[in-house]
């Protein structure tokens, strides 16, 4: 029997738990540690200081999600990880002894770098702050002024920070008060589009264009040096790295990247982290030093591209979070079987970034130099996608296990039983529906059509809206009774459908500043 545990009940955190679980024997033991009772999907985080997305769209218990698969999870923080005794103590008074320990905490803002920064910016790397920045939003609207979206030296995926700027730009368009609003970008990358990857290829001359575009100004280079109430001072350095410019901007409204370092119980880890509090290993996303303990996620300490004049922090993405969670339990498997270990580089990095009503998508590969594919694509095809892909994950995530009964009280438990006997068990490609772009005809027999007609009326609805509601709901319940197959089959043939649907039938166009 094997007790591995898991710190961080995340996306890299439960995906690699639900895939260990499947894979280990009956008695083999997974413990899931996190400080927060739930899961949230926080590629959504812009989304929601936009007012774009509620909390409960992309937040849930976890807890139950998790022992409904045998996993135990414990609400707690770390206070201490003591790998020369096997040994997590948790906040809560918890020892925990593991044969095999993975850490997924994911990562803190280290804000305290630059003064200010904390007490005067908003912040989305956590739900709960992209709440206030929202709250914040809501107000800075009332009363517009400049804006400030900025990246702190030594900050980390930078993807967002652009993905944010356009939204902002979006958003204050539908207001018809941007003409009011200058957005400037602040960020310590050399030119637009580095992204902590290096290497031009398309995407320095498209992210420019885009920003000439839609007037958003940046300022490259740029080391924030302090954070006022109503102004940020920011020095810009030349390709040397010495003093070109200062800059005080002023604002009324900005959102700040901070650099990024281990969360407390980990960062006082001596011998598995970094002077960030980051978590260092190898290629194989383990610790050179302690072999049982694998770290995936932003709370890895990765490799930076190359020396630039302020310093930046590596990319991440849910697409190479999902690949090194595909490693490490390959790895995890692999040391428990006595079997040889795979690596983790070269790999790929790509990116989904709204913009709007339009996206662009990003590919680097491999992520580490030298890359031979870099390019960016523009359209409106990927902010559908970006929509699909959130409703895919949070979906995969309240999966129920493979074999659960069927309530057998649920009128949609038996429409989904029927539905599965006929088509042998799960959905496959031969038995899909076509698609179409017009309006779905459901034809009811005369006693529901009637009682629909009469519950309408008796509620003040119209028929046709509250049949639409109530379908949804219906199609919501449905589908949590998929399995893993089912729910992947459900992937393939919404993006078949979003495809047929698109005004833009080609699989991208070139990011070329323009709308598409």
């Amino acid at each position: 029997m094997t007790h591995i545990v898991i710190l961080g009940a995340g996306i890299a955190g439960v995906s690699a738990a639900y895939a260990l679980k499947s894979q280990l024997g009956p008695q083999d033991e997974i413990t899931v540690v996190s400080d927060k009772p739930y899961f949230h999907f926080v590629p959504s985080n812009p989304w929601i200081a936009m007012g774009w997305r509620e909390r409960s769209d992309v937040a849930f218990p976890i807890g139950p999600y998790l022992e409904s698969r045998g996993i135990k999870f414990i609400h707690s923080g770390v206070k201490r990880i003591q790998p020369d005794v096997i040994q997590v103590d948790l906040e809560n008074g918890d020892v925990l002894f593991y044969d095999t320990l993975l850490i997924a905490t994911g990562a803190t803002g280290m804000s305290d770098d630059v003064p200010g920064l904390a007490e005067h910016t908003q912040s989305v790397i956590h739900i709960d702050q992209a709440e206030r920045a929202h709250a914040a939003y809501r107000e800075f609207v009332r009363r517009p002024g400049p804006i400030v979206v900025g990246a702190a030296p030594g900050a980390s995926v930078l993807g967002p920070l652009y993905e944010y700027a356009f939204l902002v730009d979006a958003d204050l368009k539908r207001r018809n008060i941007r003409e009011r609003v200058p957005i400037t970008l602040v960020t310590p990358e050399p030119y637009p589009g580095h992204l902590g990857l290096g290497g031009e290829g398309a995407s320095r001359g498209a992210v420019t264009a885009a920003l000439v575009d839609t007037k958003i100004g940046i300022i490259c280079n740029a080391r924030t040096v302090r954070i006022d109430k109503n102004t940020i001072q920011v020095v810009e350095l030349d390709a040397a790295g010495k003093e070109k410019q200062t800059h005080t901007l002023p604002y009324a409204y900005s959102v700040y990247w901070p650099a990024f370092g281990g969360v407390a119980g980990v960062r006082s880890a001596t011998g598995l982290v970094n002077e960030r509090g980051l978590v260092v290993v190898d290629e194989y996303l383990r610790n050179p030093d302690y072999p049982n303990v694998f770290a995936i996620g932003a709370c890895v300490a990765q490799p930076v591209a190359g020396n630039t004049p302020v310093p930046i922090g590596p990319p991440e993405s849910v697409y190479s979070i999902t690949k090194a969670c595909d490693t490490v339990v390959q790895n995890i498997l692999a040391l428990a079987g006595d079997a040889p270990l795979v690596s983790y580089v070269p790999q790929r990095a790509k990116w989904l970034t709204d913009m709007g009503s339009t996206g662009a998508a990003y590919l680097s590969e491999p992520q580490v130099p030298l890359r031979d594919i870099n390019w960016m694509r523009q359209g409106r095809w990927v902010h559908q996608a970006k929509v699909d892909f959130e409703k895919y994950f949070v979906n995969k995530i309240r999966l129920k296990p493979s074999g659960q009964a069927l309530s057998v009280e649920s009128r949609i438990a038996s429409v989904m039983s029927r539905a599965f006997a006929e088509a042998g068990g799960a959905p496959s490609p031969a038995q899909r529906a076509p698609g179409g772009g017009t309006p779905l005809e459901i034809h009811l027999s005369k006693d529901p059509g009637f009682e629909l007609r009469a519950l309408a009326k008796s509620l003040g609805r119209e028929p046709d809206a509250l049949a639409a509601e109530l379908l949804t709901a219906a199609v919501a319940d449905a589908k949590s009774y998929l399995n893993e197959a089912g729910v992947e089959s459900l992937a393939q043939c919404r993006r078949e459908l979003l495809v047929k649907e698109l005004p833009e039938r080609q699989p991208g166009v070139e990011f070329h500043g323009g709308g598409t």
